[in-house]
């Protein structure tokens, strides 16, 4: 009897592909195994890479977009003989770092929640995640490799948002377009990564409640529309909380609805982008309604919170589910 032969350089079966890692398997140091779930993560993020492009491309065709806006109004502006170097430094370096910073804060958030619940529901919807907990993986260092998968995704977003304004903004001082004066030195330099990390702070702590509610509902629609229900009911409970405040008669309980929204996620993280770009060059604006201790505290609260809750359902759910 004949054995069935195999193919050249096989040993019963198609070898896999050396650019796709393999599904996590315990293994190794602590470190190296953790690197390999982070690795993971990553890799099924980039399977979605439909998805992670078409996204992208929103996000950089409404960026330029309002650039072009801002470049038509400096010129007509101009023809008018009105423009001054304030209308300047949205196209110049490093003006134009504010208008990236503050396009990613609410275009880029929604985005990347949208992204984040994809991805996490995914991995019930495809049973990946039934996968590497079946290999003997621990499930709060699966959720742990997730989570530095999305802060990794938030910094390179945020990232390559600030380079794109950076490079608009040196063309336009390349161009000689006026502005007010700016220090290009250290001190920028440092101010520049404190926003850029507070930038990322802001979407990666709405992206962990898209952790928290795919976690919850196990499902791709339920990952993304959770955080968007939620960011929806946060601004507006904010408008009716400070509505209610500025038209009742002041007493104690109108005072304590007052300093509610001192307390929503969104007003936090936005003091901590707020107080990122105060300065040396003022990148950012506006009046803060909490100090930078409150701003921490209340934001790595919330944090904590989804984060616990996640790991709570995650390690007593059956893992046939």
């Amino acid at each position: 009897m004949i054995a069935p032969s195999t193919p050249t350089g096989s040993t019963g079966g198609a070898a896999p592909s050396v650019a796709t890692p393999a599904a996590p398997t315990p293994g190794g140091s602590w470190l190296v195994e953790f690197a390999r779930l982070v690795r993971w993560e990553l890799f099924l993020a980039w399977r979605r890479r439909a998805m992670v492009i078409t996204l992208g491309s929103l996000l950089l065709v409404g960026y330029l977009l309002i650039i072009l806006f801002q470049f038509g109004v400096y010129i007509s502006e101009s023809a008018d003989g009105q423009a001054s170097a304030i209308q300047g430094d949205a196209l110049t370096f490093p003006g134009a770092m504010s208008i990236g910073g503050g396009y990613v804060t609410y275009i880029g958030l929604l985005l990347f929640v949208v992204l984040a619940g994809a991805l996490i529901g995914s991995e019930y919807s495809y049973s990946t995640l039934r996968l590497s907990l079946a290999r003997g993986v621990g499930r709060g260092r699966l959720l742990a490799a997730q989570i530095v998968a999305m802060a990794l995704m938030a910094l390179g977003l945020t990232a390559l948002m600030l380079l794109l304004s950076a490079l608009v903004g040196l063309l336009g001082t390349a161009a000689g377009l006026p502005q007010t004066s700016a220090t290009i030195n250290a001190a920028l330099f440092g101010e520049l990564i404190v926003y850029w990390l507070a930038l990322a702070l802001n979407i990666f702590a709405y992206g962990l409640i898209a952790l928290w509610i795919g976690t919850l509902s196990r499902s791709v629609a339920g990952a993304i529309a959770g955080p968007l229900v939620f960011i929806f009911v946060e601004v507006v409970a904010g408008e009716i909380l400070t509505a209610i405040a500025a038209v009742t008669r002041p007493n104690t309980l109108v005072n304590l609805i007052a300093h509610l929204p001192a307390y929503l996620l969104g007003v936090n993280v936005g003091a901590l982008i707020s107080l990122a770009g105060d300065g040396p060059y003022p990148l950012t604006n506006g009046e803060l309604s909490v100090s930078l201790p409150h701003a921490l505290i209340v934001t790595v609260v919330y944090c904590a919170l989804f984060v616990g809750i996640s790991y709570l359902a995650l390690s007593h759910r059956d893992i046939l589910e």
